[in-house]
């Protein structure tokens, strides 16, 4: 268990902007930092970053914390592994509270922990086996020097070696203390009718992959024999830490370059990325020879839109890349295709030409996609009308995902210049690939795209309608419930002279002012009730409300996002508005005593409106012998009349 001197010495250190910064490409938005958020699918950035509070939120879905709840959600790990993560990358020493597990101990703890902690075992004995033994040494490390690794990129890449025989690894994993179910869970061994184990990889280089905290989640094995009988290359099958059309070879490697340089270059193998960043070219990943996946284009485009899709120059290369460029179009990434001369793959062309070379190479033969298919897809059709008007269906459907219209004009402007077809010829096209299109996404005919949409918005317009008449005043009551706790959590520990009646005033906290006129009150929300009982209970045993305004002191997730979530705010007055504008903006910090008062009588008056049609919905199911019921209602009805009308007063408000 971490000790909570070490835990506060993390939190102390920590730099969210560093943090997010790993995972993220955040570019600078006032004094914040702004980029598109890695928990949901967005388009347009709404994920904002407060170094100065130490904080993030999302503003489209809602996400909000610290250092150590962004790392344990983007990285699914625990309380426990997300600051064991943060120690790491800071330096900082983890002084335990009792005695370190033992190897035994860590593979009895839940399945996925384990398996992290078996990968992180096999990929020191791989290295290991490539480095320090005479096997090793032989066979896997001559392989890799022959293909011109220095060992630095050895060393960069965990690279490896899984020593022959069905049992060495295995054997020598349970002496260790690792339970042969974790390494089958983790795709290490697979187990016989019997039960015992024998290895997945066996006399195979090995190349491990890595997630974008740097762990190691899988492997892909080369063989060094030419038995036909066997796959060249194996990775290990999917896990429950490891989706394989979710990751690309290298992202943990590249990312920061990628951030840096605004582009991403996209290869088939393993050795291709080694090369190019041996060469000094960084921001390279690999699809591992399968086909991209959506999942995997989203991964890249957190780092940049750009993408450079370098493939073989022979058929299959070309292939590869034309493979990938709807589904990146369609995640409106900007793409263009360099496709190197025959018989050559990034890892030869780099090593026969050089890093300089090669740079200036992708540079002078990059293509637009359109470019690229038409070049090479109108050249096999020649003069057949036939396959010439194939390659322009082809070339318009690759348009069709492109979601931008501004874009999609461009590029039916040069389809037609490179064609010769007329505009508005490719524009029917265009309009029948969009309909297949929507037709393939969401399963519905060209005939009733108008009268679904026409009906979906029917049915939104009547929903939203039924919601506002259902939900308005719940709403509006939560509303000012929020409101209540952000003043506390804003204005709370402030000193103010508060008007207690006509003749007579106080100087107390604001918290102690707003204990004063609601302390009784009962919210509908149960998270703002949760939160206010406990602000409280806490403060009324003493605690101080410096301490209730901090997110660290509760322990609860979700108490702890809603705190953080009312710190940080999506808007940010320009630094040049006084100086250029000559107009003065006071903000809540300058107006704090106000705003505690309008929060305060807004939720009285809501109350007060709520326990009013409480009082007329009773009266209307009264009968007509209960007038003593009915006298003592109406009663009620005019005692807080008054009240309502003098808090309705001071906001304007009408009276009905």
């Amino acid at each position: 268990m971490i000790s909570p001197e070490t835990i506060a010495k993390i939190m102390d250190t920590v730099r969210i902007d560093e943090v997010v910064g790993d995972f993220v490409n955040l570019k600078r938005a006032g004094a914040n930092l702004k980029g598109l958020c890695p928990f949901h699918n967005e388009k347009t950035p709404s994920f904002l970053v407060s170094p100065a509070k130490n904080i993030y939120k999302c503003f489209g879905c809602g996400e909000a914390g610290d250092s150590v709840k962004f790392v344990m959600e983007h990285e699914k790990m625990n309380y426990p592994e997300a600051l064991r993560y943060l120690a790491e990358k800071y330096g900082i020493e983890i002084e335990e509270t009792r005695e370190e597990l033992s190897p035994e101990q860590k593979a009895n703890q839940s399945f996925k922990d384990s398996l992290f902690i078996v990968m992180k075992y096999a990929a020191g004995y791989y290295q290991e086996q490539l480095t320090n033994t005479d096997e090793g040494k032989s066979v896997g490390l001559s392989y890799f020097k022959h293909r011109g690794f220095l060992q630095k990129t050895i060393d960069d890449f965990q690279l490896g070696y899984a020593p022959e025989g069905f049992t060495k690894f295995s054997q020598d994993a349970i002496q260790a203390g690792y339970q042969k179910e974790v390494l089958e869970g983790a795709g290490l061994v697979r187990l016989r009718d019997d039960g015992s184990p024998y290895d997945f990889f066996r006399g195979r280089v090995m190349f491990p992959i890595h997630n974008l905290s740097g762990k190691v989640v899988a492997f892909g094995g080369r063989i060094m024999t030419n038995d036909k009988k066997q796959a060249k290359y194996i990775n290990t099958p999917e896990t429950e830490i490891y989706t394989k059309g979710k990751l690309v070879y290298g992202i943990y490697q590249a990312k920061n370059e990628i951030r840096r340089e605004d582009a991403c270059i996209l290869v088939e193998g393993y050795t291709d990325v080694l090369s190019l960043y041996q060469a000094g070219i960084h921001n390279v990943v690999a699809s591992s020879g399968t086909a991209l996946t959506p999942e995997q284009v989203r991964l890249i485009s957190r780092y940049s839109k750009n993408a450079i899709l370098l493939y073989d120059g022979d058929q299959a290369g070309i292939k590869a890349a034309l493979r990938g460029v709807d589904i990146m179009l369609d995640l409106d990434m900007d793409v263009k295709i360099v496709v190197l001369p025959e018989e050559e793959d990034p890892d030869s062309f780099v090593r026969k030409n050089g890093s300089d070379y090669t740079t200036n190479y992708i540079q002078e033969n990059k293509k637009d996609f359109i470019f690229f298919k038409a070049d090479i897809l109108l050249k096999d059709a020649q003069n057949d009308p036939v396959k010439k008007s194939e390659v322009v269906r082809d070339i318009v459907e690759s348009i069709a995902f492109v979601n931008d219209n501004i874009k999609r004009t461009f590029y039916l402007k040069e389809c037609s210049r490179l064609t010769e077809l007329p505009e508005n010829v490719l524009i029917q096209e265009l309009n029948k690939a969009v309909l297949r299109k929507l037709k393939q996404q969401e399963r519905i005919s060209e005939t009733n795209i108008r009268e679904t949409e026409n009906l979906v918005q029917q049915q939104s317009r009547i929903k939203n309608e039924q919601d506002k008449i259902s939900s308005n005043k719940k709403s509006e009551i939560r509303f000012q419930e929020r409101e209540i706790l952000r003043v506390i959590l804003m204005h709370g520990h402030k000193d103010w002279v508060a008007e207690m009646n006509e003749s007579d005033s106080a100087r107390l906290k604001v918290i102690d002012y707003i204990f004063s006129q609601i302390k009784g009150t009962v919210f509908d929300e149960p998270l703002y009730q949760n939160l206010w009982t406990m602000i409280i209970q806490e403060y009324e045993n003493g605690v101080e409300i410096e301490q209730l305004q901090d997110e660290n002191y509760y322990e609860e997730q979700e108490i702890r996002s809603f705190i953080i979530s009312n710190k940080i705010s999506p808007y940010e007055l320009s630094p040049h508005w006084e100086t250029d504008h000559r107009i003065i903006v006071k903000t809540l910090d300058d107006v704090w005593e106000n705003d505690v008062i309008s929060a305060i009588n807004r939720y009285i008056l809501n109350k007060i409106k709520i326990e009013l049609k409480k009082i007329d919905e009773e009266i209307k199911k009264l009968d007509e012998e209960e007038t003593e019921k009915l006298f003592h209602l109406l009663q009620v009805k005019m005692d807080l009349q008054d009240p309502k009308k003098t808090v309705a007063e001071k906001f304007g408000t009408i009276i009905y």
